[in-house]
């Protein structure tokens, strides 16, 4: 008898998306989208795309596809915290996973 309690996806089905995925949302900065993309380990949709983040003195730093030594400004921690707190809200995501991100954003480059 076959089983048929599981059925395989249509071929054309998207993969599924990230609760907190950038592509999500319509108003975001491209910064905090890149950094969200680089933060979730999601496929770039930016150009250069984040390969690293570092915090130092109060302040996130990317490395980037164009320069891998962390000298792109992205703006600073407090900002950075408060926008991810308030996407994850937003994206109605559990209050452990937010607090996860912002564990991997501060302790980025440690």
């Amino acid at each position: 008898m076959p089983d048929t309690g599981i059925a395989a996806a249509p071929e054309c089905a998207p993969p599924p998306m990230h609760p907190m995925d950038p592509r999500r949302g319509e108003s975001l900065s491209p910064k905090f989208g890149a950094f969200l993309c680089w933060l979730l380990g999601l496929e770039p949709m930016t150009t250069p795309a984040i390969t690293g983040i570092s915090v130092a003195g109060g302040s996130v730093l990317a490395a980037t596809t164009d320069d891998p030594f962390f000298n792109a400004h992205l703006g600073s921690v407090r900002d950075f915290e408060r926008n991810l707190r308030a996407w994850g809200e937003v994206c109605d995501a559990d209050d452990a996973v937010i607090e996860g991100l912002v564990a991997k954003m501060r302790g980025a480059g440690r």
